[in-house]
């Protein structure tokens, strides 16, 4: 490929060039040096439009944003929303009405004792339980 002509697309430069495989010419898009020794060159003068023009589009900026908060604003106070929050304080309401009766249900003496009796017997009588089944296994 070295016998192509530089014109010819196919040229091991172009080639070269098209894959990125030659270093790129440019300077860096960011270069922090080149940057602070033209910051230092400017004027007083050319500073302070500088300054100028960064407030112009702070403001601006501002002004946009205020504007689309008061807009939203009106469109959202006017939206009318006793319809999903009917909804949704009527379940509320409905689970409310079943943990009451849940609470009411486990506050009562007897439950708590029923359970426990419960559990003693169950465990007596898986301990029974296995116990005889080990032994006729054996």
């Amino acid at each position: 490929m070295n016998d192509m002509t530089g014109s010819d697309p196919f040229s091991e430069s172009a080639l070269r060039q098209a894959l990125r495989l030659d270093p790129d010419e440019r300077g860096p898009r960011l270069d922090a040096a080149a940057l602070a020794v033209a910051a230092g060159r400017r004027t007083v003068h050319e500073q302070v439009l500088r300054g100028l023009r960064g407030l112009a589009l702070v403001g601006i900026g501002a002004v946009a944003e205020g504007t689309v908060a008061l807009a939203a604003f009106n469109i959202l106070s006017a939206l009318d929303l006793t319809w999903p929050l009917d909804i949704a304080l009527g379940i509320v309401m409905a689970v409310a009405r079943q943990l009451v009766v849940i609470g009411g249900v486990t506050a009562s003496p007897a439950v708590g004792l029923a359970t426990l009796a419960a559990v003693i017997f169950a465990t007596i009588y898986e301990r029974n339980g296995r116990e005889s089944l080990r032994v006729r296994a054996s």
